[in-house]
């Protein structure tokens, strides 16, 4: 009888205790979720805490005589079992960039280990297939961290152009059957498509300097500037691209320049009403020769085996929401946020409803925590 008593108070607890980690399980994703939602909440109306448990180092890596810098992000009072490879977009502060470091900090201190790496094309502003080497690098690097011991899962992350470097990084054959997870910000489906809408007139805007979009617009011609003849123009074009993208005093153009050149000057500091389309469909097509299809996700879609995540602004001016809906169309195994509070560089400053904020924010907890059942 006292054999019988036990087994039933064993079977009690054990039942109890199989209980306790169905509840605690669900339980752990959501609280996840909500730090993580509130964390990006933050950021998206410009916070960036200084005070988060993160500890924050500089990394090293060789490979084939190139040398590779990255930082790294982890959890101060444990050691993590998630990792990612977040890369920051185009800038010239790269993997420093201030909104770059700190969603690195929210990503860590809600318990991943996270590492940016610092890759120089895109200090350049170069757009490339570059990177996606650079990616795939530190992603074998991982578990030969101190910090790394203890990871069982690996993912990789993107910001804006990154995004779809991300997705195309998850499709290589060395990681695509491994990869835990992607994630991609603010990512492009087309780039030509985007392309035209860069260099397209529009209406004016409100805008003190030129709009968001011509950002992008002048990478993309810098990135073209192959089909400039003379060197010394070449050269000079570079020198106003780069000066309109960090927002700096443009020199005037030459009296003595080339037809050719005096066009590309006009077409990257004409007012934002104006365009120049048969130059622009000349660099298009240019491009479209060499560089896109390095640079296009299609094929790279039927390949990834990992859980995407999408997240995109409502308000995006420089990467339409669109660009994204598509890519969820084409994944099949896919979550997307699109989300009113998130802008493509600033926060959003969109007055909601109060029915329009309790969507966004059921929206944006429901997302993250899909993304908890995957990356925890």
């Amino acid at each position: 009888m006292l054999s019988i008593v036990r087994k039933h108070k064993w079977s009690v607890a054990a039942g109890m205790l199989i209980v306790l980690t169905l509840l605690w399980v669900p339980g752990k994703h959501a609280i996840f979720a909500i730090r993580l939602a509130l964390g990006i909440k933050e950021l998206a109306s410009g916070v960036n805490r200084q005070d988060l448990p993160v500890k924050q180092v500089k990394l090293h890596g060789s490979m084939n005589g190139s040398e590779y810098e990255a930082l790294l992000y982890s959890p101060e009072k444990f050691q993590p079992t998630t990792a990612v490879i977040l890369v920051a977009g185009l800038s010239e502060l790269g993997c420093y960039h201030p909104r770059a470091v700190a969603l690195s900090r929210v990503l860590a201190s809600r318990g991943l280990l996270v590492i940016t790496p610092d890759i120089k094309e895109f200090r350049d502003f170069q757009i490339s297939p570059e990177p996606i080497r650079q990616i795939l690098f530190w992603l074998r690097e991982i578990r030969g961290l101190k910090e790394g011991l203890h990871i069982t899962k690996t993912g990789i992350g993107g910001i804006s152009f990154s995004g779809t470097l991300a997705l195309i990084s998850a499709a290589q054959p060395e990681v695509r059957d491994t990869l835990g997870f992607v994630a991609a910000i603010g990512p492009y489906s087309d780039l030509l498509r985007c392309t035209k809408d860069w260099f397209a007139a529009a209406p004016e805007s409100r805008s003190n300097y030129y709009p968001t979009r011509f950002y992008a617009k002048w990478i993309i011609m810098r990135s073209a500037l192959d089909m400039i003849t003379d060197s010394n123009e070449r050269l000079f074009l570079r020198d106003v691209l780069t000066d309109l993208l960090l927002q700096k005093t443009v020199p005037p153009a030459h009296a003595g320049m080339s037809s050719q050149a005096t066009r590309w000057y006009g077409l990257a500091t004409m007012p934002e009403t104006q365009t120049d389309q048969e130059l622009t469909d000349e660099i298009e097509r240019y491009l479209v020769l060499r560089i896109y299809p390095q640079l296009d996700p299609e094929k790279a879609l039927k390949e990834i085996r990992c859980p995407v995540f999408l997240i995109h602004g409502t308000y995006d001016d420089l990467i339409p929401a669109e660009e994204s809906i598509e890519l969820n169309r084409k994944l099949p195994n896919s979550y997307l946020l699109i989300s009113p509070f998130l802008t493509h560089t600033h926060p959003a400053d969109t007055h909601l409803s109060l029915s329009q904020n309790l969507k966004a924010a059921t929206d944006a907890l429901t997302f993250f925590y899909q993304f908890a059942e995957v990356v925890q």
